[in-house]
């Protein structure tokens, strides 16, 4: 016979374990690059741009549309590497529940 209340409390705890995953993949920062390093954007594992980094020495008059697909390049670089981990990270979790991510 099912009991209600240990589904309820299995329910909790994977809300909890849900939760506490989410704050774990939020602290996920990965830096994509482009221009041999000389743009960096840092995004987050909640897949938000944190920073961009731009060697001045790229910032020239004439040059805007260069330096936006540069830029569109390491957002993309910066996004795919925190996809990976994000990956990495929920295989890893779902191993410890015996699923096979």
């Amino acid at each position: 016979m099912i009991n209600p209340l240990e589904m309820l409390k299995n329910l909790q705890d994977f809300q909890a374990q849900a939760d506490s995953m989410k704050a774990k993949l939020a602290q996920i920062r990965c830096s994509g690059y482009a221009m041999g390093n000389m743009i960096e954007v840092v995004a987050t594992g909640d897949l938000k741009v944190e920073s961009i980094r731009i060697d001045p020495s790229l910032v020239k008059e004439g040059q805007e549309a260069m330096l936006e697909v540069l830029v569109a390049s390491a957002v993309n670089n910066a996004f795919e590497l925190v996809r990976e981990r994000i990956s990495d990270e929920l295989r890893q979790a779902g191993g410890q529940f015996g699923l096979s991510i």
